[in-house]
């Protein structure tokens, strides 16, 4: 059990920990959501484990050096093709084969409690396979050559992982001694797009300004909304930066974490289906990575964590919050976007409990937090200008509107300023 639990446990980081500088737009939506199944699977376990013994074992520890130098040497894959074949072809099969041999032979009924646990993760783990193995042979086929050193990666974490004995430790083979271990890099939290994607580093983002606009029909304002909620991956890019760089924080700090990242990424994708559905080229928007850029470039962990409480604060008023965004889209008589407005709001409704708890943690009170989020964005949006100079700063909201609504934006030119105040901004 403590191994299940900390192979999980170091699962939920190896895929935080690579969120941002995924260049793969749906490998960060994939890693988003699988992160939160392993923190959801490492808690059960966790509390399971405490229940069995008092004094209950040290859970902040590896329980096996060897089981920790596989998992470390998933940490050192090269790209996201390596990770990927790293934890869907070799971790996440190892997992699920140690959950269905458990279940296969435990007393069912001395021990119902733990095999209720494993059963949930192990319907889990399977599905994060149905997502993980077609993933992998799609690396595969965009580069035929490369799948040579797929299979060199995959046997080497294989000898790794022999040599632990498998997941849980009771592999019966002799295992030969594991190759020269390859360095872990370090952490690379700068935010990255894959080839489809333009403007990367084009901060100018009319819809945070326009969803807004009173004089603007209500059908341009929810499309800059759902522009708003796709632009939304930004998020847990830079979430994951301040849970990688934050190793002593106490277990609920993660888990409360990983809850929200996977939403933000899911608020990402609800934008996404809502373009797609619409027929719209959603991957055109410049999906810029100003936010999550100088927030993880240019402050501290605490700091971004700051930044995101202050941001969900300003989400809260009926004016221009999420019940706002809500009644927009049902003006606009959008009821797919109505559905998931509605479950943005509700998400966000959890995101301030989770700020309110941990920043309470930090000896600052809401007031005094949000704050200090006024002063970090201040500082960290004069760090864009450094930026600036890698892309045309070019205006695109218009000819998009054109596309979308079959007419011209009803925004002015002089309402499409970046918003230089936190309210204007989403999360």
């Amino acid at each position: 059990m403590l191994r299940y639990h900390w192979t999980e446990k170091r699962l939920m980081e190896i895929l935080v920990a690579r969120i941002p500088s995924t260049p793969e737009w749906e490998a960060k939506g994939a890693f988003s959501l699988h992160q939160w199944l392993d923190a959801e699977h490492a808690d059960a376990l966790r509390r399971r484990i405490q229940e069995m013994r008092h004094p209950a074992p040290r859970l902040d520890i590896a329980p096996d050096a060897r089981l920790e130098a596989f998992l470390a040497q998933l940490a050192a894959a090269a790209d996201t093709a390596e990770l990927v074949a790293g934890v869907y072809g070799v971790a996440r099969p190892a997992l699920a084969h140690a959950y269905r041999t458990h279940l296969a032979e435990t007393n069912p009924l001395v021990d119902q409690p733990t095999r209720r646990v494993l059963r949930l993760a192990l319907l889990e783990e399977e599905d994060s396979l149905e997502w993980g193995e077609p993933a992998l042979e799609a690396f595969r086929a965009a580069d035929p050559a490369g799948a040579t050193r797929l299979d060199d990666w995959q046997r080497h974490l294989a000898a790794y992982l022999a040599a632990a004995g498998g997941i849980a430790g009771d592999a019966a083979e002799e295992a030969a001694p594991p190759p020269a271990p390859r360095a872990v890099p370090a952490p690379d939290f700068r935010p990255r797009r894959d080839e489809r994607f333009r403007g990367a580093h084009n901060f100018d983002f009319p819809p945070h300004v326009v969803y807004n606009l009173p004089h603007v029909p209500a059908d341009e304002r929810n499309l800059a909304l759902l522009c708003k909620r796709l632009l939304e991956m930004d998020v847990p890019e830079m979430m994951a930066s301040f849970i990688a760089e934050q190793p002593d924080q106490p277990w609920d700090f993660y888990h409360d974490y990983a809850r929200q990242l996977w939403d933000e990424a899911r608020h990402s994708m609800l934008g996404e289906v809502a373009l797609q559905a619409r027929g719209l080229p959603w991957w055109a928007i410049p999906l810029n990575v100003g936010f999550s850029l100088r927030l993880n470039l240019h402050a501290t962990p605490a700091e971004r964590q700051i930044m995101l409480f202050g941001i969900e604060q300003s989400l809260m008023p009926g004016d221009t919050g999420k019940r706002f965004e809500y009644n927009t889209a049902v003006e606009a008589g959008d009821a797919l976007s109505a559905h998931f407005h509605d479950y943005d709001w509700a998400d966000e409704v959890l995101h301030t409990q989770i700020g309110r708890r941990w920043i309470r943690a930090l000896d600052l009170t809401p007031a005094q937090a949000v704050e200090a989020a006024a002063r970090i964005h201040a500082r960290t949006w004069a760090a864009l200008d450094a930026y600036r100079r890698l892309e045309p700063q070019a205006a695109w909201w218009d000819d998009f509107v054109r596309v979308a609504l079959g007419r011209p934006s009803a925004a002015r030119p002089e309402d499409l300023v970046d918003p230089t105040v936190i309210p204007q901004r989403t999360a």
